[in-house]
């Protein structure tokens, strides 16, 4: 009896030890929680006929100049209008999260005298993290997406700290604990 009592208590000692929640920004386990804030410090543009602007490193750039294999972020708007407007400054709740995964097929190329390719060249993935936003100030703004392209068995979510690095001083995330 004494000897079930001690494997019990081991055992729920265990259990609760392995319910820790991790709040490291730099784990790919600890992800951006529900009701956060995420506000935009300066006007960012959308360009006509584009649903969405990407940043990588801190800066506003267009989807020919990400790195795909490096962390960026894109903001995205729900209506594709024929004229460039900008997003104004607000702040934004983080009303949901969607974790999902992307993948892409390359080309390969084969040597012969006529040019001949298949889609059976490596497939990369891209483990994207979607974060639902709502202001009242910036109504269209649809979602903030994270990702980054790597192989199949070596792609993880972006961290916080990636995610932040993305963004830069162009917009600032506060957690909400």
């Amino acid at each position: 009896m004494k000897q079930l009592s001690i494997l019990t208590l081991f055992l729920f000692n265990l259990i609760s030890c392995s319910q820790e929640i991790i709040k490291d920004e730099d784990s790919y386990i600890y992800s951006i929680p529900t009701g956060s804030k995420l506000i935009l410090n300066q006007s960012i543009p959308i360009a006509a006929n584009l649903g969405r602007t990407y940043f990588q490193n801190g800066k506003v750039t267009s989807e020919s100049d990400i790195n795909i294999y490096y962390p960026h972020c894109s903001i995205t708007v729900n209506t594709i209008l024929a004229h460039d407007r900008t997003i104004s400054p607000t702040t934004f709740e983080i009303y949901k999260i969607e974790d999902d995964e992307e993948y892409a097929q390359g080309y390969i190329l084969y040597a012969s005298t006529k040019l001949i390719h298949g889609t059976d060249g490596p497939l990369i993935t891209g483990l994207v993290s979607y974060y639902y936003l709502k202001s009242s100030a910036e109504p269209d703004v649809r979602t903030l997406e994270c990702i980054q392209w790597n192989t199949l068995y070596e792609n993880k979510h972006l961290s916080i700290s990636e995610v932040r690095k993305s963004l830069g001083d162009i917009f600032t995330l506060n957690l909400n604990e």
